[in-house]
Formats: C-alpha cells, structure tokens, sequence
C-alpha cells in the first residue's frame, strides 16, 4: 500500500469510513463498562452459587444480598458488595453509552472527515523506541511524519531519537517515557514537546496498528480539543 493509494482511499467519506478506526469515547468505555459489568455479575453468580451449595431456588433471589452472608475478613466483604453492585451500573452504562456510539456515529465520522479534509493528513509511522505506561499496559510509541518534512529527513530524525532512547540507563528511560505521557503521548502530540530540537509539525503518538501509515487531524488553531490519531485498517 503506497501513500497515493492511502490518499486516495480517504478521499470520500465513504472511503474514510471504511479505511479508519475511528471509534471514539463512547464506544472505548461503553465496551469496558459492558465487560466489567458482565464480568462482575459472573462472578457474584459464581461465588453466591458456591456460597448455596449451587441450591438454585436461593442462588438468584440472594445474588444482591451480599449483606446477607458473612465474611472472613472485610476484604472478601467489600469485593462481595462490588461485585453484587457494580453490574447494576456497569452493564445499563455500558448499553447506554454503545446506543448513543452506533447512534451518533453518522454525524461523527462525517464531522471527522470534514476536519481531516481541513487540517488532517497521513503520515509514515516510525517507532521511537520509547515505550510508556498506558494503564497497566507498556505502549510503543511512534512519530509519524507531516506532508512538509521530507521522507530522508523524517527517517533521519526518528532514528537520532531512537539512538538516544537506546542510550539511556533505567532511570533516565523511566523519567523520559513520565515527561511523554504527561505530555499527552497518549492522545498525539508534537512531537517537540517530547525534546528540545524536535520539529512541531512531526506528531508523536501510540503506535496505530501494524500499517507504515497512521491519519493525524490536530486541534484547530485555538482550541483546546486534543488531537486524533487514528489507525488505518487493512
């Protein structure tokens, strides 16, 4: 896949829609929500049956009634309560926040397109050899080049930064991939807010799929909505 045939994929809305992921909030945390909640009332299901000797006419009518069973310990008692509880949010949140993502996502991607045909582009990924915390997970990290930087000097950049991310002991890598993450990494950033020296049109951001190239639609001049850096299926 070349940089043209990409262009030419993200020319159409339709075209976008089908070549981006572009699943926002809504969807992230209404499948999160979903899967906790499922999650939480499975394992209730399984330590209340447990608790009853599996005697089903008791199981469900006690499954919310954590207040009805003793405990060990206050641990065990405040896990009881959670997961007895949280289902009763977790799943309705996780349903609620799926219909508004599938209901809204019309009016949303063609609002995305709109602002990637104004101020969007794609990039090259290059890795930087920086890995940063994205909760518990390690996340590589990548630039990925502006339509203004040529290819030699964008290669030539991510490999300086991936020599001097190689050359860092244990606690210097640490305080670098902190400063990244509180630079807004995760989301997509300049990348000269990463290092002094560094071009502000290059963008650094988590590694988007395993694909040479990632979408990129920064901000609007004045705004204080965060950038999107979006994968490219396929």
């Amino acid at each position: 896949m070349t940089l043209a045939t990409v262009q030419q994929q993200l020319s159409t809305p339709e075209g976008f829609a089908k070549a981006v992921n572009a699943r926002g909030t809504a969807y992230g945390v209404g499948i999160a929500s979903l899967g906790l909640g499922v999650a939480g009332f499975l394992l209730n299901l399984f330590f209340t049956g447990q608790a009853l000797d599996w005697q089903w006419n008791y199981v469900f009518p006690l499954l919310f009634r954590p207040d009805l069973f003793e405990y060990s310990n206050t641990r065990g008692q405040i896990w009881a309560y959670i997961y007895a509880w949280a289902p009763i949010v977790l799943i309705p949140l996780g349903i609620i926040l799926l219909v508004v993502h599938f209901s809204t996502r019309k009016t949303a991607g063609a609002s995305l397109f709109a602002d990637f045909q104004s101020r969007g582009w794609v990039g090259k990924q290059r890795y930087t050899g920086l890995k940063v915390k994205n909760g518990n997970a390690d996340v590589d990290t990548v630039f990925i080049s502006h339509p203004s930087t040529p290819d030699e000097t964008f290669d030539a950049i991510a490999l300086q930064y991936q020599t001097h991310i190689s050359s860092l002991d244990k606690k210097a890598l640490k305080a670098t991939a902190a400063a990244a993450v509180k630079a807004g990494i995760l989301n997509g950033t300049s990348a000269a807010a990463l290092a002094q020296g560094l071009p502000t049109e290059i963008t650094a951001a988590p590694a988007q799929g395993k694909g040479e190239f990632a979408v990129v639609v920064p901000p609007a001049p004045g705004s204080s909505a965060k950038y999107r850096v979006l994968a490219i299926k396929g």
